[in-house]
């Protein structure tokens, strides 16, 4: 069994999840690391699996909201989709308890941009998408079931983003959690209260559809449609559910002062 070393940054305030197996926090749901910046156990980093570079068109380096990690501005022309080793996200989303899906991002004012599409090839309608938009100030989640056909939709409410006090209070720290024994997705935005919803209304242990030809897009739909426009320093998929974010409110707080803690 695999073990991990602790670290701790006491400067920035970040620690790194070591010590824990992929087992353990599968059965505990726990990940005790405060940190999306750290190397969490079994995870699937988007960003380093795209091999993404400031080398690339359209894309920059930037200051972003953990201190001391990487985070990257996309702007056009950047085109990187569909992945081109889809695989191991669509692996990682079909554990069998459910999985978690992070990203911190900072978008530009008034984009409707995807953050991540599953599609099958040739095929527009999605096997599950989380779309970000600022027009409506909406965070829009859609799947479809196992055994069924239509395209459910979910819609959570974007706090306010603070553009013109600070460009660090844009940033916007996000985690889904699919829970498929209880049937529920959870969604973390900073440090607001959890919110949670049902997958299903009427029957629980429902699990996403996806297919073995399933292609993965990030921050654009096939087609090149709704691309996310803005910058990105965490970006992952973890094959088991989570208890709670990984994020502490202190951990905002003392990177950035502008940046409420609750809306």
């Amino acid at each position: 069994m695999s073990r991990f070393i602790w670290f701790i940054y006491l400067a920035s305030g970040l620690c790194v999840l070591c010590t824990a197996s992929i087992e353990n926090v599968i059965l505990t749901g726990r990940i005790t690391s405060k940190s999306p910046a750290a190397n969490l156990p079994g995870e699937v980093n988007v960003l380093q699996l795209m091999n993404v570079s400031a080398k690339d068109p359209g894309v920059s380096l930037v200051e972003g909201a953990i201190l001391k990690y990487p985070a990257y501005k996309f702007r056009l022309p950047y085109e990187n989709v569909p992945l081109a080793n889809s695989s191991a996200i669509t692996e990682a989303m079909m554990a069998e308890s459910g999985f978690t899906v992070l990203f911190l991002y900072r978008q530009q004012k008034n984009n409707l941009g995807t953050l991540i599409s599953v599609n099958s090839p040739g095929k527009l309608t999605p096997w599950f998408q989380i779309n970000s938009n600022l027009k409506t100030n909406t965070l829009t989640v859609r799947y479809i079931l196992v055994g069924t056909h239509n395209l459910r939709q979910i819609d959570f409410k974007l706090p306010k983003q603070f553009h013109r006090k600070s460009s660090l209070a844009a940033w916007l720290w996000v985690g889904f959690t699919f829970d498929f024994k209880t049937g529920t997705v959870r969604l973390d935005l900073d440090c607001l209260p959890s919110q949670f919803e049902l997958l299903n209304s009427k029957r629980k242990h429902q699990r996403i559809t996806l297919t073995s030809d399933s292609l993965v897009y990030f921050r654009q739909e096939p087609g090149r449609k709704k691309k996310f426009l803005g910058s990105m320093q965490v970006a992952k998929i973890l094959p088991y559910i989570t208890e709670q974010r990984p994020w502490t409110c202190l951990q905002i707080l003392e990177h950035n002062k502008h940046k409420p803690l609750v809306d």
